[in-house]
C-alpha cells in the first residue's frame, strides 16, 4: 500500500504520492498539479477541478468556490456577495442551491473534490488503496476535522491522520534527516489567506509556539493585476469594463493565469477575446511591472511576518520557510 498526502486548500487542493521512499505532487487528468476547490452543476452532473473553474465565468450561478471556508463556518459569517450561487443554512450545514435546480450540502461537494483527488492518486499509483494524511489549518475546529475526515473516507481514502499545515511542511522538509533543534517560522501564503506559525523543534518533536492568520493571499495580486488591465482597457476603449460582472470575472481569470506565468517567466500575455461589447483585451505584462503592481500587497505580507518575528525577538529563529507558489514573489529577510 502506497502513501498519499493531501493539502486541502480553500482555492486549490494538491495530492502527493509516496512510493519507493520518494514523494511527488502528481498532476490530475487535466495535466495540472493543482486542483481548483470548486464544484459546478451542469445538466444534472457535478463537475470539479478545471471544468468547474471554467464554469465560474460561463455559469456563475451554477458554481461554488471556497469550499473549505464554507465547511468551517455558518452562513451568517459568509461573504454572500463573493458567491454567485445561492447559499442556505440548514441545521449545522450550509446548503448550495444551484440555480434553483439542485441543492447540495457543502460536505457532499467536498466529498466530490476528494473523489477527484482519489482518481488522480489511483492513476498515479496504479492501485486503489492508499494510507492518507491530510493537512488542514492549525485552528480547525473538531467538527471541521471530523467532517473533512468523513468526506475523505467516503471518497475511498484510508485516512491515518490530519496534520496542521505548518507542521506537515516541516515534516516533509525534515523527513530525510533528524531536524536541528531550534525555532522555525513557517509562512503559508494561500489564495485567500496567509498564516505565520512559530514552531519549536526539540529532539525531533514539534510544538507550536505561536500562530497568526490574516485575510491576505493571492487574490490580492489578482485584483491588483486586474485593476491594471481594466484601466488599460478602459483608456483604450473609453468604457468601464469592471462594472460588468461577467467581463470582470474574465479579467480576474486572466490575471490569475498571468500571475502564475510570471512566477517563472519574465513576461506574460493577457489576451481575452470579446471582453466587452465585442472588443478584445490584448496586453503584455512584464515581471518588473508586475512587481510594481503588487508591491503594496507584498508589503502587507512582509509586515505580518515581521510583526511575528519581532514579537518573539527573545528567542533565536534559525529557519524561515515560505510555502505555496506565491512565496516566489516574497523576498523576506526578518
Amino acid at each position: 500500500m502506497s502513501g498519499v498526502g493531501i493539502s486541502f486548500g480553500n482555492s486549490c487542493t494538491y495530492v502527493s504520492v509516496c512510493r519507493d521512499g520518494r514523494s511527488e505532487t502528481v498532476a490530475n487528468s487535466a495535466g495540472e498539479r493543482s486542483t481548483a476547490t470548486v464544484v459546478a452543476h451542469q445538466e444534472g452532473e457535478l463537475l470539479t477541478g478545471t471544468p468547474a473553474a471554467q464554469m465560474t465565468v460561463r455559469q456563475p450561478a451554477n458554481t461554488v468556490h471556497s469550499l473549505k471556508s464554507l465547511l468551517a463556518c455558518k452562513l451568517e459569517s459568509v461573504d454572500i456577495a463573493s458567491q454567485a450561487c445561492k447559499l442556505e443554512q440548514h441545521g449545522e450545514e450550509i446548503i448550495v442551491n444551484f440555480n434553483n435546480v439542485t441543492r447540495k450540502g457543502v460536505s457532499a461537494l467536498v466529498k466530490c473534490v476528494f473523489e477527484n483527488l482519489k482518481e488522480t492518486a489511483d492513476s498515479a499509483l496504479g492501485e486503489d488503496k492508499h494510507d492518507t494524511v491530510i493537512s488542514i489549518p492549525l485552528t480547525s475546529s473538531p467538527e471541521f476535522k471530523n467532517t473533512v475526515k468523513k468526506c475523505a473516507i467516503s471518497a475511498g481514502f484510508n485516512v491515518l491522520d490530519l496534520v496542521p499545515e505548518a507542521v506537515a511542511a516541516l515534516l516533509s522538509v525534515d523527513s530525510a534527516d533528524m531536524p536541528v533543534d531550534g525555532h522555525t517560522v513557517v509562512v503559508r501564503i494561500g489564495g485567500s489567506s496567509m498564516d505565520v506559525t512559530v514552531i519549536k523543534v526539540l529532539t525531533g518533536m514539534y510544538s507550536v509556539v505561536d500562530h497568526t492568520e490574516e485575510k491576505i493571499g493571492g487574490s490580492l495580486f489578482d485584483r491588483s493585476i486586474g485593476k491594471f488591465l481594466c484601466e488599460d482597457f478602459n483608456r483604450k476603449n473609453r468604457c468601464k469594463v469592471e462594472e460588468n460582472p461577467r467581463s470582470y470575472s474574465k479579467v480576474l481569470k486572466a490575471s490569475k493565469s498571468a500571475k502564475h506565468n510570471l512566477s517563472t517567466l519574465n513576461t506574460a500575455e493577457c489576451n481575452i477575446e470579446s471582453l466587452f461589447d465585442g472588443m478584445d483585451l490584448i496586453s503584455n505584462l512584464s515581471r518588473p511591472r508586475f512587481e510594481t503592481l503588487i508591491q503594496n500587497d507584498l508589503n502587507k505580507i512582509k509586515e505580518t511576518v515581521q510583526n511575528m518575528v519581532t514579537k518573539h525577538s527573545a528567542i533565536s529563529i534559525n529557519r524561515v520557510f515560505l510555502l505555496e507558489a506565491l512565496a516566489k514573489f516574497l523576498k523576506c529577510n526578518p
